[in-house]
């Protein structure tokens, strides 16, 4: 018996699989994302909820990533071309609940924001965002 074992042994076909397992690209990775979510799509108006899939890691063979449901209505994926500066936003994101900011400069890939209606005596901090995250008022 050979290092992967020999013709007809479960392990010798192991080995072969393991061999014509097809690396992922890059581009590989972010098709399957744009399907991903096309395919969740259904999902969301079937449940009146908003999907967002995380972080996508992957190795040689596999792809992981967490997937999150929140209640509430589908929020469209805008990108940085939908805005201009002085757009009233949300960001569509736990911490920044009910607040609501204005577009200050876009730049290549995030916008930066500033918090508005603020209680007096308070200085609204600024932020950068990624478009995707941001709903117009």
């Amino acid at each position: 018996m050979g290092k992967f074992g020999y013709p007809g042994d479960p392990s010798y076909i192991y080995a072969i699989l393991i061999i014509k397992i097809k690396v992922m690209t890059i581009q590989e990775v972010k098709n399957f994302r744009n399907d991903f979510q096309s395919a969740i799509t259904e999902l969301q108006e079937k449940y009146g909820v908003n999907i967002n899939a995380g972080t996508i890691r992957y190795s040689d063979n596999e792809l992981r990533f967490k997937v999150t449901a929140r209640k509430g209505k589908v929020t469209p994926k805008l990108s940085k071309e939908a805005f201009q500066i002085g757009d009233k936003v949300k960001i569509n994101h736990k911490s920044a609940n009910g607040k609501q900011f204005i577009i200050e400069k876009i730049m290549t890939k995030n916008i930066r924001v500033t918090e508005i209606n603020l209680p007096k005596g308070r200085i609204g901090g600024q932020v950068r965002v990624s478009p995707s995250l941001l709903e117009k008022i």
